[in-house]
């Protein structure tokens, strides 16, 4: 029996992923088709890079609530210049610029007020908000050049999706930094106890601020792939995105103490997301009800996490 709990406790997700491909695979044919899986990965590119920096943010024991509206933000700059004739390259560039500058308020305000990083971005949620609404002055930018909707609707060799193709770049880099260089490690340990992170001679304050600013360029980078592949630009581009975002964290082993989890799993988390969100809508499930699924999928999530801690500490206070 305890072997067993040992297999769960670490392979559960490829038992949830398992059972939900099984599950869609029985009530539609069309599931597992080639073109259907594609999609799947097309739809859900945007959504692995702003969890993966939303992930960065967990781990070091924070939270950002702000990363819809981070989405709509970028996404409405973009629509703006394009809509002025401005080049693609340069469009990008200013998404990247962008997404780094709405991190640093992020950070700097968070380690100004010493606040946690919730309550900071429930805050910036708001102002985002406000300004995305300012930049498109109740207007849905779209017409966008091929140039840029090429990131999000082309396909190279004819086969390979580029959005996909940049989803999977960013995963690695996410995984190489978080593994093998010192930030990564960083990250854990203010995670883990910053306290001690302080007094092992981290710059905590420096750390945290660098961690929003990575965090917001991932979340730029999905902004730009969404944008592309819409085709359009508009405030709530995104707006359900934190809960996506937040909810495949904590499925994929990210705790809200922070200090724990790696890529792996929470790309896995969005897919098992993904999948769901596909398969509930081949099964012709409404909008309301693939809600209260998710929100059931997340309680159970949060109720597996907690398990889990209170079943270390026993192990712990054991030993």
């Amino acid at each position: 029996m305890e072997t067993f709990k040992k297999i769960l406790s670490k392979y559960y997700l490829f038992v949830v992923l398992f059972i939900t491909i099984l599950f869609f695979t029985i009530m539609s044919p069309a599931f597992l088709s080639l073109r259907n899986l594609i999609n799947i990965f097309v739809q859900n590119a945007y959504m692995v890079i702003a969890t993966v920096g939303i992930m960065l943010i967990m781990i070091s024991g924070g939270a950002d609530l702000s990363v819809s509206y981070q989405i709509g933000v970028n996404a409405c700059i973009m629509g703006l210049m394009m809509a002025n004739g401005i080049s693609t390259p340069m469009v990008i560039v200013a998404a990247l610029v962008c997404g780094l500058v709405l991190g640093f308020i992020n950070g700097i305000i968070t380690v100004t007020l010493k606040v946690h990083p919730m309550v900071t971005t429930l805050a910036t949620m708001s102002i985002f908000q406000g300004m995305a609404y300012i930049i498109c002055k109740g207007i849905t930018f779209s017409g966008f050049p091929e140039s840029f909707k090429a990131i999000g609707q082309h396909y190279l060799w004819g086969k390979l999706p580029i959005s996909v193709i940049i989803m999977f770049v960013m995963v690695i880099l996410a995984h190489v930094m978080l593994k093998y260089t010192n930030f990564g490690r960083y990250i854990y340990a203010l995670g883990g106890n910053e306290e001690a992170a302080y007094l092992a001679g981290i710059n905590t304050v420096r750390m945290r601020v660098l961690t929003f600013a990575v965090s917001s360029i991932f979340v730029a980078v999905a902004s730009i792939v969404f944008t592309s592949r819409i085709g359009s630009a508009s405030p709530t581009l995104a707006s359900d995105a934190v809960f996506t975002c937040f909810s495949a964290c904590v499925l994929g082993g990210i705790s809200f103490r922070g200090g724990e989890g790696n890529v792996v799993g929470v790309v896995l988390g969005v897919f098992i997301f993904g999948l769901l969100s596909n398969g509930m809508q081949l099964i012709g499930l409404s909008i309301y009800g693939q809600y209260v699924v998710k929100g059931i999928l997340l309680i159970l999530a949060i109720s597996f996490d907690n398990y889990q801690k209170a079943s270390r500490v026993k192990k712990a206070a054991k030993s």
